[in-house]
């Protein structure tokens, strides 16, 4: 056990000691439970309870590893980025994809998860971002941020094998010509490539860069 020398001073009452704590958050996707232990910190004086910036950065990558429980389903972070992403509210976000005002509320918080199909259909505007224009444009629904990411989202290409083995690093930036990859011109949004010369095994994933997706 750690002596008091030895811990942190709690920023609150600058007397006692911080103790490492923790507490478990449970998610439910589709009825599996995923439990995540979270780091905080407790004041053996003043009982002020905190999280210590190291602690943060850990729990961030503790919630985001439980995406390998998650199967198809979407966590509630990327359902948040991916309306962030287009500058839209909570209500508008919800109308184009036709469901209730509170509904993206839930889905962020993971209080309750999307139907199947609404599942489908954000996996596709993830993917494929003229369809969420299409989507915005039925409803009646301006994306704020559209015309930036149509700009700055020239997405990096990787190629990845089957075995998601990474086979080339990422290239920044790559503008090829929709005609050497045997698919009509597109103004804007990308789709899935297939190069020709190349076997089914291997596919593009797009790769965005951080800063500008959580911009």
């Amino acid at each position: 056990m750690n002596s008091p020398k030895n811990l942190p001073l709690c920023p609150a009452c600058r007397k006692g000691h911080l103790h490492v704590t923790t507490r478990n958050e449970v998610f439910r996707p589709r009825s599996v439970e995923v439990v995540v232990e979270l780091l905080a910190s407790k004041c053996d004086a003043c009982g002020v309870q905190t999280t210590r910036a190291s602690q943060h950065e850990e729990n961030l990558r503790r919630l985001a590893a439980r995406k390998q429980h998650y199967g198809s389903v979407l966590m509630g972070e990327e359902i948040m980025t991916l309306r962030k992403r287009y500058g839209l509210t909570q209500q508008a976000a919800a109308k184009i994809f036709g469901k209730g005002k509170i509904a993206f509320s839930r889905y962020e918080n993971e209080v309750t998860y999307p139907d199947d199909s609404t599942m489908l259909l954000l996996r596709m505007a993830l993917e494929k971002p003229d369809s969420l224009k299409w989507l915005a444009d039925k409803a009646g629904v301006e994306l704020p941020m559209w015309q930036e990411r149509c700009k700055d989202g020239r997405p990096s290409l990787r190629m990845v094998e089957a075995s998601q083995k990474v086979r080339t690093a990422v290239s920044e930036q790559i503008d090829i010509p929709a005609k050497m990859y045997g698919m009509p011109s597109s103004g804007t949004g990308w789709h899935a490539l297939m190069p020709m010369g190349h076997t089914p095994s291997e596919i593009f994933e797009r790769t965005w860069d951080a800063t500008r997706v959580m911009a």
